[in-house]
């Protein structure tokens, strides 16, 4: 494992409520796991022992399958998990360790990413460490994304929904774009369930 490597930690950010889909999509089974256990599993693979899970709603539950799936993680409650994603990845990113040279970010909605799709990040982000990577699909950039320490303070610009997209919009010039079109599939409402129950 690279040294680069080493100093990479992951973010798994869990703590929406996913009013859209009407139940915690943390808890969905796909494929015989929860969609959080299979997003701490591929966590684990990436960057064992080296995990912030940020909890909000079903927090005593999220921490249960934390305990099981990634029992190492650090878990940080975001008790204002209501206002959007971008305070859970400023809870996430408040807790790295000095020694973390830069955050990996992973939703639990994204069922098709694998830990082979994660490395295909990592190492495009090791040839370049001093720029953030973002997953590429759609015509956009989104997570699964890696955030350098340089552009974490743009976190602070955040409010509501909005996570790691705009941050990576704002340092468009210090991203490496990574195609995965695995990314583009999210379960955030009723007919996305429903496609990747298929």
């Amino acid at each position: 494992m690279s040294g680069t490597r080493t100093k990479l930690w992951t973010i798994v950010l869990a703590a929406g409520g996913s009013s859209r889909l009407g139940r915690p999509k943390q808890f969905i089974r796909w494929r015989g796991r929860t969609l959080l256990a299979r997003t701490l599993t591929i966590a684990e693979q990436v960057t064992p022992g080296r995990i912030i899970v940020v909890v909000g709603a079903s927090r005593a539950r999220s921490r249960a399958v934390v305990r099981r799936f990634a029992p190492h993680a650090l878990v940080v409650a975001n008790s204002q998990w209501r206002d959007g994603m971008s305070g859970s990845l400023e809870r996430g990113l408040a807790i790295l360790p000095a020694s973390a040279r830069a955050a990996l970010l992973l939703t639990v909605d994204q069922p098709l990413i694998t830990a082979r799709h994660l490395d295909r990040l990592i190492a495009m982000w090791s040839r370049r460490p001093n720029f953030a990577a973002a997953a590429s699909y759609a015509s956009r950039i989104g997570v699964p994304a890696i955030l350098t320490r340089r552009i974490w303070r743009a976190t602070r610009h955040g409010s509501g929904d909005v996570g790691a997209r705009n941050i990576l919009r704002r340092n468009a010039d210090r991203v490496t774009k990574v195609e995965l079109p695995a990314a583009a599939i999210d379960v955030d409402t009723p007919s996305d369930l429903a496609r990747i129950a298929n």
